[in-house]
């Protein structure tokens, strides 16, 4: 680069000069004739702004090139440093709960591919998940953070010992962990029936029974009314919507992601900082004044149950046409007020002839999310309603 700007430098004094560069001495005496009569004739400015301009884009070209192979080469570098742990860092994954095969830094590495793409079932506001064969007959799902954990390990080792000890019949199972400054994901137990999100999605092309939304329902219901009132201290979800609840294959719900706002809170990053939770299922006043509260988990889990028994989305794209505003809780209130109930709920569904019990899971779902906290019911309450739907459709 300094030949370059030494050859540059010199090639436009010349330029300036109006001279050429010096020549070496002829090889014979006399006066030496020149094309132009005789006379020395300096580049004209027109030439040189050319020269000026080309020599310039060369040199930018050029630090381009070498800022590109530089950039690269840095980023090989680190992205080898982080994917390749020594080997006592191999074996730094903490194991809470057996699962009969043995899980190492590298094992998860080697069964996710690196953590491609191809294996991710699922993206969220903490992370992506994957799906981790582990060896035949036994899947794992891990949740790799995306959180810039830094100096921050020994607070979370700290923080997750108490998430581990949460535990409920209609919650995911925390396996293990893996923490270090440059790399972090969670392991769970692995649910074949896909995300509820999924299954709303699903069902729009076959009539999914009234049975099976009560029975997600209170499974649901049940999971953060634990959360709220019988963990010591109370966990608050604060993301509760379709893609953070996880069915079996018998329709069996469990919620995910419970206690990750709070245990992550400390490592803040462009990915969680602000309101934590999902556009569309947010409460107005943790929105407007980040008032955090059980009745916002509520108010989520309203608009989750409203989605549940229509065809539509939080913020579906049908709503773009409605006077009464762009999400599934303003659109269910106008169609409620209007007397036309009928309409929110999926195609088929209202045929079956359950038609009190779906209008009372609607109802449910509205008052889940009216707009003043206090008058939302707690989720003990949300339960008793549910039992109570139950009970009246199976008699």
């Amino acid at each position: 680069m300094n030949l370059l700007y030494a050859l540059l430098h010199t090639l436009l004094l010349s330029l300036v000069s109006g001279n050429t560069p010096p020549q070496h001495p002829p090889l014979i005496d006399g006066p030496v004739a020149s094309a132009g009569g005789g006379k020395k004739r300096g580049l004209g400015s027109l030439e040189l702004m050319l020269i000026l301009a080309a020599s310039l884009i060369v040199l930018i070209l050029m630090v381009l090139i070498m800022g590109y192979f530089y950039l690269r080469n840095r980023r090989s570098q680190v992205v080898a440093s982080i994917r390749s742990p020594s080997c006592s860092e191999t074996e730094r994954l903490v194991i809470y709960k057996d699962t009969g095969v043995l899980l190492t830094f590298n094992t998860v590495i080697q069964a996710t591919g690196n953590f491609s793409a191809r294996n991710c079932i699922g993206s969220g506001g903490f992370g992506s998940t994957y799906r981790v064969d582990i060896s035949p007959g036994a899947t794992v799902a891990v949740k790799r953070l995306t959180v810039d954990m830094c100096q921050g390990v020994p607070q979370f080792n700290a923080e997750i010992r108490s998430l581990q000890r949460i535990e409920h019949p209609n919650l995911i199972t925390l396996i293990g962990y893996y923490a270090s400054p440059s790399e972090m994901f969670l392991v769970y137990n692995y649910l074949p029936g896909g995300s509820l999100e999924d299954f709303i999605i699903r069902k729009k092309s076959c009539v999914t029974s009234e049975k099976t939304i009560i029975k997600i329902a209170i499974h649901v219901a049940v999971a953060l009314a634990f959360l709220h009132n019988e963990c010591n201290p109370r966990v608050l979800h604060r993301d509760v919507k379709p893609s953070n609840i996880l069915l079996d294959n018998d329709h069996n719900a469990y919620l995910s992601d419970f206690g990750l706002s709070r245990l992550l809170e400390r490592f803040k990053t462009h990915v969680t900082t602000g309101v934590a939770g999902t556009f569309g299922y947010v409460a107005p006043e943790y929105a407007l004044a980040c008032r955090v509260s059980d009745r916002a988990d509520v108010y989520s889990y309203g608009v989750m149950l409203l989605e549940l028994v229509s065809d539509k989305r939080a913020l579906d794209p049908s709503f773009s046409s409605q006077a009464h505003g762009y999400t599934i809780v303003s659109w269910a209130e106008m169609l409620r007020r209007e007397g036309r109930m009928k309409e929110a709920f999926a195609a088929g569904m209202w045929e079956l002839g359950a038609e009190k019990v779906l209008v009372d899971l609607l109802k449910l779902g509205l008052n889940c999310t009216v707009e003043a906290a206090s008058s939302r019911p707690s989720m003990r309450q949300v339960v008793r309603k549910l039992k109570e739907i139950e009970n009246a459709f199976d008699h």
